[in-house]
């Protein structure tokens, strides 16, 4: 009785560390497949916007964007003041996962829109997530708050 019972204790921890084990190591690797907590997957959803301070002239605040996306690490790519258009480079510094191969395994970038009447920003961080050999498509939201909270001091209502 004695020794089925130790048996018993025995295989009960040897499963628990290893079922540690291999949650430490799922989270350690972006848990799996999944992403940052920040990733949501899915091509929309993730924009969000700012009213700009009354008054402000549309070129100061174009600056103010730029200045805002490139101290975070987000360095413009794609350039249009006439359209009212930023996009920046993709960022893998934002949240850095590699994998065992040492490819980057998470990608975030911004992009920024004007409305036509120049009284509003539309944000939106896309975000990709490299898995099995493709680049899944989504959008960070920490990236999104964090940009809405810096843009809305910097140039917003």
């Amino acid at each position: 009785m004695k020794n089925n019972l130790f048996s018993l204790v025995r295989i009960l921890g040897i499963t628990l560390v290893f079922g540690v084990m291999v949650t430490g190591c799922a989270s350690l690797f972006g848990g799996g497949g999944g992403g940052p907590a920040s990733f949501v997957t899915g091509a929309t959803g993730g924009e969000t916007s700012v009213l700009l301070r009354p008054g402000l002239e549309y070129e100061q605040a174009f600056r103010e964007v730029i200045f805002v996306l490139t101290r975070h690490g987000f360095h413009p790519e794609m350039i249009n003041q006439d359209a009212g258009f930023i996009r920046t480079q993709w960022n893998h510094e934002w949240h850095r996962v590699a994998g065992r191969d040492g490819v980057d395994r998470y990608r975030v970038r911004a992009i920024v829109n004007f409305n036509p009447a120049r009284d509003q920003l539309i944000i939106n961080p896309e975000g990709e997530w490299y898995q099995n050999g493709a680049w899944v498509r989504g959008f960070d939201r920490r990236a999104a708050e964090t940009l809405r909270n810096d843009l809305t001091m910097a140039v917003g209502n």
